[in-house]
This record gives C-alpha cells, structure tokens and sequence, in this order.
C-alpha cells in the first residue's frame, strides 16, 4: 500500500519543473522518498543524540548492527537486511543500555561492543569466500537498488523511532538537560535510555540498505549538530535539524544528476552534500553573529554620542 501511495505521488511530481529528474523513474523517487522520511527521522533523534553527548553510543550501533546486515545479505539475500539488522541491533542496544549504566568504563564497554560486532561481521563475510565487492556494498550501501519492500521496511522503522521519541518527549528532554534530578520527577531513566537507543538503532537500521553502515552517522550527528549552532530550544533544534537532512537529501539528488567526467556515488553525493548544509549553517551563524555585533555597536555609538553631546551642553549651561 505505501509502495503504491509512493508511486502515485511520483506521477502527480513528475511533470512539475523541478522534480523531473527525481520523480523520472522509481528506481530514484523510491530512495528520495526514503530519504526524506529518513531525513526528518534523523534530525528528530539527532537532536537527543546531541543534547546527551551519545554520538560514540551511535557510532556503536552504526557499526554494531554489521554482522546482522552480512548475516541477512548471505544467507537470506538483499531483502532480508534489514530483518537481520533489527534482530542484531536487540542485542546491541541491551549492550549500550548495561553500559550507559556504568559511569566508570562506559566508554570501554561501548568501545568492545564496537570493535567484537564489525569484526564479527568481516569474519562471517569472508566465511563465504571471496565477497570483497558485496562487502563494499553492504558498507556504503546501493541507494538506487531499494525496492518498494525495502522501502517499505525502512519508511516503517523510521515512523517506529519518531513515535517512540513522541511518546517520551517530555522525560527525554528532562533526562538531557538534568538525568540526576530526573528520578526525584517521577522519570524512569532506564526507560528513557532504552527508547533513545532503539529510536537510533531503527534509523540505523533503516539506513543501512541505502547508504550502507560507514555513511550513516552522518545523518544522526550533522542534524543536530548544526541546530545546536543555530537554535536555543529543543523544538527550534528538531525544526532546524530536519530542515538540514532534508535540504542535504536535495541538493545530494540534485549532485547526482550532475554530468561530470566521472559519476559520483549516490550515497556519497548525499552523505558530502548534508556535511555541505553543516558548513552552511556555520557561515549563516557567522554571518549573523557579526550581522548583530555591527547592528548593537552602531546602536551604542548613537546612544553614547547622544549622552556626550548632553554631558557638553549641561557643562556650557553651567
């Protein structure tokens, strides 16, 4: 049904200026598609991401959930990614929670968790042979191969993340901004840390089939990276944070229809082309920041002119 609603609306895009390059065929409106949805599921998530410092624990995860994705690949073929993803990222958000829990070797738990999962995943890869050129492709994935059922699949698993966020928003942003007042407010903190790390897995994992595990964490750290630069509430923060996948998700389709003398990767196109909005972003902060430093100056000139120009004429009264 949502393969068939995707269709009908790359039909209804086709002939506006604009989208004829992006809805000229499925094989590329599917993964625009996914990518929006994925777009708007990553700067949801990566804003909390941001505001709890858990970019390594999603660097875990992003690499985590390989022997998964291998396991799927091989012995169930390219339509069963992201089921074997899903079920090995169980594991490893069962590994993250335990070791979020532990303020002394954090780090070095998730560290392990880490290196034991993507090596387990090349060994189990190379178990069946030679698979140089499919291990590359599970790694930065084949964004123009998504099929309606992958999209489908991975569209799911991204509403699942933001619906779990919704349903805990308030104790997220408590446990953000004070996780050691959280308890005394009735919030459950284990919880909380359970929902965040299974809303980053399922956009992980929702990736994956498109742009592979290696590019992935581009889309849960720029987002909210960049609306933190720029946003002061956490509500700006996932406005802003959305608006940069998105506005990356475009100019990378757009990157891809360039005609040059070599072709560039879809998946790189839209990877560089979200690191492009960062940059962005930092030069509108810049620029901003020096917008209001000029404007205030000004104002604090005229006013201490103004004060000076009083202070002279109560001094000739005299």
């Amino acid at each position: 049904m949502l393969a068939e609603l995707v269709e009908s609306l790359r039909k209804i895009l086709e002939p506006i200026p604009g989208f004829d390059f992006i809805a000229s065929a499925p094989y590329i409106f599917r993964p625009f598609c996914l990518l929006i949805v994925l777009a708007v599921a990553s700067g949801i998530v990566g804003v909390f991401v941001n505001l709890r410092c858990a970019e390594f624990n999603a660097e875990a995860l992003v690499h985590g959930i390989f022997p998964g994705i291998v396991v799927g690949a091989l012995y169930g073929g390219i339509g069963q990614i992201i089921p074997g993803a899903s079920i090995c990222a169980i594991f490893l958000v069962a590994a993250l929670v335990w070791a979020s829990r532990s303020q002394k070797i954090n780090e070095s738990i998730i560290a392990t968790v880490l290196t034991t999962f993507f090596a387990l995943g090349i060994v189990i890869s190379l178990k069946k042979g030679d698979m140089s050129g499919q291990l590359e492709s599970l790694m930065f994935g084949r964004l123009l191969d998504v099929t309606d059922d992958r999209m489908t699949q991975a569209m799911l698993i991204c509403l699942f993340a933001i619906a779990l966020l919704a349903l805990t928003w308030k104790k997220q942003i408590v446990v953000a901004f004070d996780r050691a007042s959280a308890p005394l407010m009735g919030v459950n903190t284990l919880l909380v840390d359970i929902v965040l790390n299974v809303a980053i897995a399922a956009v992980v994992v929702s990736a994956s089939s498109a742009v592979g595990v290696l590019l992935v964490i581009g889309y849960l750290v720029i987002p909210g990276a960049s609306a933190r630069l720029v946003a002061r509430t956490v509500g700006r923060m996932v406005a802003v944070g959305v608006a940069v996948g998105i506005a990356g998700v475009l100019l990378g389709m757009y990157v891809m229809n360039l005609e040059l003398d070599h072709p560039v990767s879809p998946q790189a196109s839209v990877a560089l082309s979200i690191c492009a909005m960062f940059v962005v972003v930092l030069i509108l902060r810049f620029l901003y920041r020096v917008t209001c430093a000029l404007v205030f100056s000004k104002k604090f000139s005229k006013k201490f002119s103004k004060k000076k120009k009083s202070s002279a004429i109560e001094a000739g009264g005299k």
